[in-house]
């Protein structure tokens, strides 16, 4: 079923003539790897249920198709930008029996992605948080084969650097302890960000541990404290948490690699309510999502982005047409790169 709606609901064959002057994502979308942006789906929850979350995550990647492939236009008249000549390639999803065999497949698969000559971006769809693992195992793998510096950014309400479960089982709420704590990421001196993190969702000792893990917090509410600057350029941002986020992605040095780890319960339930542990305590507004999602796409640093948390059997519709724009707004930025 998830092959049939990846394949069927990109046909151009299937607008209707009235409509073929709007062309949309599905124009620019190939099976495949072989494309600028490369789309992985982790359709799996069992990290979710293991960290006490709501079941549904599993539907994300197929349900995220739905809507992609209808999400444009290819041409942005307010933007004034063409991506007509990005292509981007659909993977597929991850299928493996297990838990294990699930995050170790997943891992391979990005590292695939990375190692490719033309430097293509995996962007992969969850499924729960706990994918930030594995893809961020295969992001370390990349750097320390060619000697780049880590750089791991959480969006998120959380922190999610709990340790493993009672069971020592790998869950969605410890990700990011995982990889802070990997030899490769300390030898290669990596620094790690959480972004838009919220003081009614993170605990104390978590907060300590990042810090004492070569990391730092910018807090939702110091967000809300900033005054933002007047700019008149069409495409600079104008939102506080955009401007927040360009100022800490922006004047990397070129041994620098990033990865953006965007769990969208870091947006305000109001705008984005289907997922698995919503956001009541103010939170991201989906215009800050849209130019943190564009500011990713334009940083030639960037080399992996993955998307968690969307849970379709909460709320399908309202967020499932945020997150596919969420999308779009990275492939307009990576259409405006500029080598490094």
């Amino acid at each position: 079923m998830a092959e049939q709606v990846r394949i069927e609901d990109r046909k151009t064959d299937d607008v209707p003539n009235f409509k073929k002057d709007d062309p949309k994502l599905r124009t620019i979308i190939e099976e495949g790897i072989q494309g600028n942006i490369v789309i992985i789906g982790f359709p799996f929850d069992e990290g979710v249920l293991r960290n006490g979350g709501r079941r549904g995550t599993e539907l994300g990647p197929d349900c995220l198709r739905r809507f992609i492939p209808k999400i444009g236009p290819i041409i942005n008249p307010e933007l004034e930008i063409d991506i007509s000549s990005i292509k981007i390639s659909d993977y597929g999803n991850i299928e493996a029996p297990d838990f294990d065999s699930i995050h170790l497949k997943l891992q391979q698969k990005v590292l695939t992605v990375l190692n490719k000559p033309q430097n293509p971006i995996p962007f992969v769809i969850g499924g729960g948080n706990d994918q930030s693992w594995s893809n961020g195992l295969g992001f370390l793998s990349y750097c320390k084969s060619h000697n780049y510096k880590p750089i791991i950014i959480n969006i998120d309400a959380h922190l999610d650097v709990r340790t493993l479960d009672d069971a020592g089982r790998v869950h969605s709420g410890c990700p990011f302890r995982l990889l802070v704590q990997d030899p490769r990421f300390i030898e290669l001196q990596g620094k790690f960000v959480e972004f838009a993190c919220q003081g009614s969702q993170c605990a104390a000792a978590h907060v300590k541990f990042v810090e004492e893990n070569s990391g730092s917090l910018v807090w939702m509410r110091n967000i809300r404290r900033r005054k933002i600057i007047e700019k008149t350029g069409i495409r600079d941002c104008v939102t506080q948490a955009g401007q927040a986020f360009e100022e800490l992605i922006t004047n990397l040095q070129v041994n620098e690699k990033v990865f953006v780890s965007f769990d969208v319960d870091s947006i305000s339930s109001s705008f984005c309510p289907g997922v698995s542990c919503p956001s009541v305590d103010g939170g991201l507004t989906s215009e800050e999502a849209l130019e943190i999602a564009y500011i990713s796409g334009t940083i030639s640093n960037v080399n992996l982005v993955d998307m968690s948390e969307y849970n379709p059997a909460v709320e399908d519709y309202r967020t499932g047409r945020l997150l596919s724009n969420i999308f779009y707004y990275f492939i307009l930025g990576y259409s405006q790169r500029s080598p490094i």
